[in-house]
């Protein structure tokens, strides 16, 4: 398999991030990383760089880390969709259960921001600074703690996330449709009382949609079915009288 790699240095100018040898140029770090090789060879094992005398003594980190402005937290309880990646810098940790990915000083991270100075690379947490872009990036996390899969401000998002949803009805059913694309069966559910559906969908990037449908009339919860489909999940909701519904929700009557 041929190596696909940048023959270039890194760029970073005016808030911009890239590479001198091609164009695509990002703000965010970790889009920066994800930017790949403009270029294809042959795999090497020799170094790019000779020993550089001058580079940073990665092993000496500081155990005292200034207080950066905001250390964001999973919020107690909260949903993660399996196969989330860690937010946090410096981290590749994905989300497998919430025993093995959630417990405390499992996530070696970097609570501050990416520092370019002078020729000088590092983060401002911590004082271990590199003149080569490699070695920057072996410096290692300098503050342990939980990782970081969801977030409070991004579950504050989620609280306010609505999903669009139609119904259509036939002499014995009633066909309800929530869209949310990519949802995740593992982890999405529908509980199905005499008048009401109870509809817990985590779909897209970790979304979480919660709702509580208060029917217009009784069910048969046992008849009723329900399936996630790759645009939305279906439901089908079995009258137990075979009366036409004016609308969905009784509080919509």
């Amino acid at each position: 398999m041929a190596c696909q790699y940048h023959p270039g240095k890194p760029d970073f100018h005016e808030g911009l991030k890239g590479w001198t040898c091609c164009k695509p140029r990002e703000h965010s770090f970790d889009d920066f990383m994800e930017i790949k090789g403009c270029q294809l060879g042959l795999h090497s094992n020799e170094p790019k760089h000779n020993v550089d005398p001058f580079k940073a003594d990665l092993t000496n980190i500081s155990t005292k880390v200034p207080e950066p402005d905001f250390v964001d937290e999973d919020p107690a309880g909260i949903v993660v969709a399996a196969g989330a990646k860690c937010k946090r810098n410096d981290c590749n940790a994905v989300f497998e259960s919430e025993e093995r990915s959630h417990g405390p000083e499992q996530c070696q991270f970097h609570p501050g921001k990416v520092l370019f100075h002078e020729g000088n690379k590092g983060w401002t947490c911590c004082k271990p600074r590199a003149t080569d872009f490699d070695e920057f990036m072996k410096i290692k996390g300098c503050v342990r703690g939980r990782h970081l899969f969801v977030g409070t401000q991004l579950a504050d998002e989620i609280k306010a996330e609505k999903c669009r949803r139609d119904f259509y009805q036939m002499a014995n059913d009633v066909i309800v449709s929530i869209y949310a694309k990519k949802i995740k069966r593992d982890v999405s559910s529908l509980e199905f009382g005499a008048d009401s559906v109870r509809v817990h969908l985590v779909y897209g990037d970790g979304k979480v949609y919660d709702d509580t449908i208060h029917l217009h009339a009784e069910i048969d919860p046992a008849a009723s079915s329900f399936e996630f489909l790759s645009t939305k999940a279906e439901i089908k909701l079995v009258k137990k009288a075979q009366v036409q519904w004016p609308t969905l929700e009784k509080d919509n009557a």
